[in-house]
């Protein structure tokens, strides 16, 4: 039972035109839902109201109060969106409406768990044209979920009944199922507006997770930074708001014209816009509109509160022999009235959509509800045959059917994902994911570790790891055969070479090679990659470079060949020379001085011996010109030796001159 005084949901009202719904509303509420001029002067609802209703046991219900007429079912849609009981209006003395059935059709197709029937204007209806108008809602409803609700005869001029209705209201709050207050914060905007010395206000039903004053958010897909400078519920400041209340957020980070109704705001970082979902739809079966629904027909998708056109594909399963046609468009396949299916939507515009996520769909000229469904994947692959990998994960979300889901999604993924990435794929709670996760045999799921400065887990099934270690190996072995006589290529150049569809994240790409190293197929040195088969052939080439470098430089003594003369000399690849250099310089065979200049040892210390006989004869010192002719060479190779030895601390340069510094070390 929800706690006196606090919210235990969104009452939303539903029914045809004319059949009293604001006024019932205010009746019950004291509040007139209805905001504007055109509404008060026509008398009828064209916008979405709102108020609060207080009912008995300390219960309070946040109130959306929709139209009803047939040109604003799309605000009725968005009022209904997030709704947890509805309130189903009609009228005595006129029965089930058109709008009465559609309205209806809504509420179950957006999943309203909890439905209560006021039959209004009994005061003018009499009482054999109201047990006749009650049996018809009855009987409407036997074919529904909501078959038994109750049906509370009232009238809002005299107030008869209004307190049976509130029981009946209060009662329906009670059984209601706790929202999940826990997740992504998400708020569909219905309204966005200024307020003198406040800054701009977005009103929504909170649907998932807590906001409190001083959060940050994100405005999803312009991408803004948000910040809720204060929250407020039917104009009382509160401090956080739960999921399933009716709020005001007072924010910074957008003006009034950078928002709109249909955007949604949510916590940074976790949800995205999409173009393209698939999802299970259902047809209805409507005796007026008897055509079947072809595949590829263009339709209004109304999810959340927004409205935009859509491309409406029937998914088929494939079968092996239609391998070849996946992707191709049925123009023959069809939905018959009544008739369910697994759908693709390519919308004309992004929307923000999660897994779990129920929509409409409205088509024809006038438009009309012809049914909805549920999301089930936001990043679908563009389309119309599914392979039977693809078909059972569809059925396993839409049956809830959680473990079998994580087991297929896992499967279909061909890089390390974490239990929060999947968790966000498949509309899930992460810990009931990473749990699964956590359970699974180590002969299905492999399990990657990031690091210590990043202690994430991934998970990746074994069969799909053991092809991205097979796809690692090949992309090394191509490049040492594109590039054979280098030993090895930076991880992340390895890295960029893989299909773009296999390219893991860095750190667990990092995981993956150390399985790689343990096994014996890769060695790894300094964030640097080698084939083990093919470095040994690489450092073979580059022993025997090695000694033909030495051989050729030593006779050269203080007057060494370019790395340039060396390479045209020695008919060696740049990229082999230079590593061959690199490893001499490191293991102290070669000095290298002035960039590409390099000199045995010994001969650096020939040249430092009669450096030190020329200046103990000359304490005064000696000018470079003098000291050139001391070591017998041009100056391009004076002044990088003499510099060299100014380094060591054996010489000293003063001014134009160079003495010995008073002790001198070695080479």
């Amino acid at each position: 039972m929800p706690q006196a005084g606090r919210y235990a949901g969104v009452l939303g009202t539903a029914g045809h035109i004319d059949h009293g719904k604001s006024t019932l509303i205010k009746a019950l509420t004291g509040t007139d839902p209805d905001r504007l001029k055109e509404e008060k002067e026509r008398g009828i609802t064209i916008e979405l109201g709102f108020a609060e209703l207080d009912l008995p046991g300390g219960i309070r219900l946040g109130v959306v109060d929709v139209p009803g007429h047939e040109k604003f079912i799309r605000h009725m849609v968005a009022g209904a969106t997030g709704v947890d009981i509805a309130l189903l209006v009609v009228a005595a003395d006129d029965g089930v409406m058109v709008q009465t059935r559609e309205h209806l059709s809504i509420l179950q197709l957006l999943g309203v768990c909890q439905l209560v029937v006021a039959l209004t204007k009994i005061d003018r209806a009499g009482a054999e044209l109201t047990e006749l108008a009650a049996a018809d809602v009855a009987a409407l409803l036997e074919q529904t979920p909501y078959a038994g609700a109750p049906i509370l005869p009232v009238s809002a001029v005299t107030g008869e009944g209004l307190d049976g209705l509130r029981a009946a209201l209060a009662q329906a709050a009670s059984e209601l199922p706790r929202r999940d207050t826990t997740g992504v914060a998400r708020l569909p905007i219905d309204r966005v507006f200024t307020i003198g010395g406040a800054g701009t206000v977005v009103t929504g039903t909170l649907w998932e997770g807590t906001v409190a004053a001083g959060d940050k958010l994100e405005l999803v897909g312009p991408g803004a930074e948000l910040r809720i400078r204060q929250i407020q519920e039917h104009g009382q400041p509160v401090d956080r708001a739960s999921a399933g209340q009716r709020v005001a957020l007072n924010i910074v980070g957008a003006s009034k014209d950078e928002i709109a109704r249909g955007m949604v705001i949510a916590t940074p970082g976790l949800l995205h816009q999409t173009l393209c979902v698939n999802a299970q739809f259902s047809y209805l079966a409507d005796p007026a509109h008897p055509a079947p629904l072809r595949s590829g027909t263009t339709v209004h998708l109304h999810h959340g509160t927004s409205e935009v056109l859509a491309r409406l594909l029937v998914l088929e399963r494939e079968s092996a022999e239609e391998g070849s046609a996946a992707g191709a468009l049925s123009s023959k396949r069809e939905l018959v009235p009544g008739q369910s299916s697994f759908i693709q939507l390519r919308l004309f515009e992004p929307l923000t959509m999660r897994v779990g996520d129920r929509f409409i769909i409205r088509a024809g000229d006038p438009l009309y509800s012809i049914g909805g469904g549920v999301v089930l994947d936001t990043a679908p692959r563009l389309r119309t045959h599914l392979a039977p990998g693809e078909y059972a994960l569809l059925q396993a979300l839409y049956q809830g059917d959680t473990s079998q889901a994580v087991r297929l999604a896992l499967e279909s993924v061909a890089v390390p994902v974490t239990s929060a990435q999947l968790a966000i794929q498949l509309g899930l709670e992460r810990s009931e994911v990473a749990v699964l996760l956590d359970q699974t045999d180590e002969g299905v799921v492999t399990r990657l570790r990031a690091g210590d400065a990043n202690p994430e887990t991934a998970y990746l099934s074994v069969e799909h790891a053991d092809q991205l270690l097979a796809c690692i190996e090949q992309a090394l072995l191509a490049w040492h055969e594109s590039n054979p006589q280098q030993a090895n290529l930076a991880s992340r150049a390895l890295l960029d070479r893989l299909p773009v569809r296999m390219r893991p994240e860095p750190e667990f790409f990092d995981a993956l090679l150390q399985q790689l190293a343990a096994s014996g197929v890769v060695m790894i040195e300094a964030g640097r990659v080698a084939h083990k088969r093919a470095a040994a052939s690489v450092q073979r080439q580059l022993g025997e470079l090695r000694s033909r470098v030495l051989a050729r430089l030593e006779p050269q003594g203080l007057s060494p060949e370019s790395i340039a003369d060396l390479q045209a000399a020695l008919g060696a690849q740049r990229s082999l020379l230079a590593q061959a250099l690199g490893e001499l310089s490191r293991d102290h065979e070669l000095v290298r001085l002035s960039g590409d200049l390099y000199f045995t040892p010994a001969a650096l210390e020939g040249a430092r011996t009669r450096l030190v006989e020329a200046l103990q004869a000359t304490p005064g010192g000696l000018g470079a010109a003098e000291l050139r002719d001391v070591l017998g060479v041009s100056r391009k190779y004076a002044i990088p030796v003499l510099e060299y030895f100014d380094a060591r601390g054996v010489t000293i340069r003063e001014g134009d001159l160079r003495r010995l510094r008073s002790s001198s070390k070695s080479v």
